[in-house]
């Protein structure tokens, strides 16, 4: 019986122009009409949700939303943290010294800001805002925080090919001691170890007193899998990369043919 869904955010729930259809909104609503909690997991930080999550009428005290890729559990209607992971101003000095010598441009992510360095590295400058237009952004000298300063997450987000040859010169160690994933083809994300969708999502449902096996995930990249994985019931896009595809129980349409909603029509009756 399924009790809770998570669900991803780009790729799964908005289509390919950004936006939720009408259809994906039915579906939500019958889903959370029938007693099943809805969940959103995405990389994105609250403030840039909020609205969000009101408009489809998501908000009440009973819903939360996972953002950060897992770095964070709050509460839809206020932004209330139940349960955190974070970055500190060390964990700064480490990448911002290895992307300065990898000319890789690094963005900083709390709770409030987007964080940018007054230079990025020449002909590498970020993109994360090109496509991100909502986020309130702050120029700070990475050097000048307070020392007991918190992130949620750090990201890297260049033109792919220029990404893709950069991290292959990234020390095991970094990766050993964070978590490290692609969300998107021009997107690097860094978080604090223990962070991924499938270990937030289980901690959510320890809150809840839910079973993992009462869980439902649906997802379309990598940083989808761990909570494909953790759910009992994993649920793949078409659109999905192939190790979603091979996690999950069932894969549904694209996200461009309302694949969420098809989902929860497929196993809620």
């Amino acid at each position: 019986m399924v009790r809770l869904i998570a669900i991803d955010l780009d790729g799964t729930l908005l289509n390919n122009q950004g936006l939720i259809t009408k259809e994906n909104i039915e579906a939500l609503h019958f889903a959370h009409q029938k007693g099943v909690k809805i969940v959103i997991c995405t990389g994105r930080p609250y403030f840039s949700m909020k609205d969000f999550v009101s408009e489809i009428g998501l908000n009440s005290e009973d819903d939360f939303i996972i953002t950060f890729n897992g770095g964070l559990v709050q509460k839809a209607a206020d932004g209330e943290i139940i349960k955190q992971h974070i970055l500190t101003t060390h964990d700064l000095k480490r990448w911002d010294d290895l992307t300065q010598q990898l000319a890789l441009p690094l963005n900083l992510i709390d709770q409030s800001f987007v964080y940018e360095p007054h230079q990025y590295p020449e002909n590498h400058p970020s993109v994360y805002l090109d496509e991100r237009k909502n986020l309130a952004t702050r120029f700070m000298n990475f050097d000048e925080f307070d020392v007991e300063h918190e992130f949620n997450k750090f990201v890297i987000c260049c033109e792919p090919d220029y990404l893709n040859q950069q991290i292959k010169l990234i020390p095991e160690m970094f990766l050993i001691d964070y978590s490290v994933f692609k969300s998107r083809t021009n997107l690097l994300e860094i978080v604090e170890k223990s962070v991924t969708k499938g270990n937030i999502l289980l901690e959510l449902a320890n809150y809840l007193h839910i079973d993992a096996q009462d869980l439902m995930a649906i997802g379309d990249q990598e940083n989808d899998l761990t909570m494909i994985e953790a759910a009992g019931i994993g649920v793949a896009m078409e659109n999905a990369v192939d190790s979603v595809k091979e996690a999950a129980q069932y894969i549904t349409a694209s996200n461009d043919n309302n694949g969420v909603a098809q989902a929860i029509y497929h196993y809620i009756k």
